[in-house]
């Protein structure tokens, strides 16, 4: 059963914590290069308007690989180190169907052998080797590099996983994390897959997931070359001084703006290499002269999250604000007779699911069909119109827990510890720099909406005659600690 144009293969390219507008084809204004994915963002479906229902790493890659709701699903935060134990999941269900399935990369599920469907995983979940802990012992490219360099930890060099600091990675280009997955990719796709079939290939980059560590020629191509700055808002808190000492992996600022610049310069490093390996691994499949160049193949990019990179005096992921919220999707071809165009339909992470079923001829079980959150975006790449959804809600618990509504124009926020509420023209302010949630006419309706969908729960109560507008002022849910920077 080779792949036909009802079965194609499927190359599921997914990053760590890649912002939406972290494509040259979605930032015009960022010095930031990604010429091969933003080639194949124009040649295919481009969707504007993709969001990510959790921005946190587990519980958004749960939704991925099953199409289900964090609220479905049940993780609606960070938490690591559980099993789960899913109805189905879109490898397995593959698989079922004649596929030959494969990862590569980061999966961040728990236990990490566990395959979730797919028939070999190749497993390396970040650029740091926790072999000793319970949560993430296996790390096979952290493996590799042992027998490479002997007695090695990439960590070494002084650098946090989720810290702001940036610098060159201090080995050769072809050991870097992202370059050894693109290999395994090659390896695959022109060696040990079973020509006899068609495949889904998830190739699941860590990057730009820090540690901000691009390779040196990556690195140098950005540093402090250019004049980027992050979003300030009128609701940002002005400070009376950037303090020194602020952690490295704070979530909040103050941040003086050339950390930020240098942070954002590892950043857009490490996006541009993987556009290049990306190449390379498109270029081995489709070689000049093989028969693999007549292969119908769908290419679908993605990512779990973004990055806020200092926007607000923010950094990190776990917010409903666009540069966390908000990502890049788009969907590609080879040898497919579909349809090239920007979408402008509101979708999600969970669609992936339920769009790669449709194009590959999948029929989603019965039973399994009332439970998806996911919507088939196949009717769009065959230049149908459908409106895949109006409304689409996202959530993340924890310490700044806060729900985000958006619908037409505009995005709600509420925080839930602090009852505090924010209101965006997501058209006409797509940076979010000003708060409409003093015009409570305009917050009506998404009040309604959100206390309806959190109605039958009990983690959170929605108490309407306890909300707090922001009024175009900083959120308390996020600045109460630091009050006394704030003038």
């Amino acid at each position: 059963m080779t792949a036909t144009a009802e079965r194609p293969n499927v190359l599921l390219i997914t990053t760590d914590q890649q912002r939406f507008d972290g494509l040259g084809i979605n930032g015009p204004d960022l010095p930031l290069e990604t010429p091969v994915l933003d080639e194949l963002a124009a040649g295919g479906v481009n969707f504007k308007r993709a969001y990510t229902t959790c921005p946190s790493c587990i519980a958004a890659r749960r939704s991925l690989l099953t199409g289900l709701h964090p609220v479905t699903h049940g993780l609606r935060g960070y938490a690591d180190g559980l099993e789960w134990d899913p109805p189905f999941t879109l490898p397995g269900l593959l698989g079922q169907n004649g596929y030959q399935t494969q990862l590569i990369g980061k999966l961040h599920l728990f236990p990490q052998r566990k395959r979730y469907g797919y028939d070999h995983m190749i497993r390396s979940e970040s650029m740091n080797d926790r072999w000793e802990t319970p949560m993430q012992p296996v790390n096979d490219w952290a493996d590799w590099m042992k027998q490479q360099h002997g007695d090695f930890h990439p960590c070494n060099i002084g650098q946090n996983g989720n810290g702001r600091v940036a610098r060159p990675w201090d080995k050769d280009e072809k050991f870097h994390q992202s370059s050894w997955l693109a290999d395994c990719a090659v390896d695959f796709l022109t060696k040990t897959r079973d020509p006899s079939c068609p495949f889904f290939l998830h190739l699941s980059f860590f990057a730009p997931h820090p540690p901000l560590i691009p390779p040196q020629a990556y690195f140098d191509k950005y540093f402090r070359r250019h004049d980027w700055q992050p979003s300030i808002s009128e609701w940002t808190p002005e400070f009376k001084e950037i303090p020194k000492g602020i952690p490295p992996v704070s979530p909040t600022g103050p941040f003086a703006l050339s950390e930020m610049q240098d942070a954002a310069s590892g950043y857009w490093g490490l996006i541009n290499h993987i556009d290049d390996r990306v190449q390379y691994v498109l270029q081995r499949f489709f070689e000049y002269g093989s028969d693999r160049t007549k292969e119908p193949t769908i290419i679908i990019f993605t990512t779990d999250h973004g990055e806020m990179l200092g926007d607000h005096h923010l950094w990190r992921k776990s917010l409903g604000y666009e540069s966390s919220a908000h990502i890049p999707f788009f969907i590609a071809w080879r040898n497919m007779d579909l349809k090239q165009s920007i979408s402008n339909e509101l979708v999600s992470l969970e669609d992936v699911c339920a769009t790669v079923l449709d194009l590959c001829g999948v029929d989603i079980p019965a039973e399994l069909n009332n439970q998806l959150d996911s919507r088939s975006l196949a009717p769009i790449l065959r230049g149908e119109n459908e409106t895949t959804r109006e409304r689409l809600f996202g959530e993340h618990s924890g310490g700044s827990a806060n729900h985000f509504v958006v619908e037409g124009d505009y995005k709600y926020m509420w925080f839930g510890h602090t009852q505090e509420e924010q209101l965006f023209n997501l058209t006409e302010d797509p940076k979010e720099q000003k708060d409409l949630s003093a015009d409570t006419e305009k917050l009506a309706p998404f009040r309604d909406a959100l206390e309806a969908h959190l109605k039958d729960r009990d983690d959170y109560t929605f108490k309407r005659d306890a909300l707090k507008p922001c009024a175009n002022s900083a959120p308390m849910a996020l600045w109460g600690s630091k009050q006394d920077l704030i003038k």
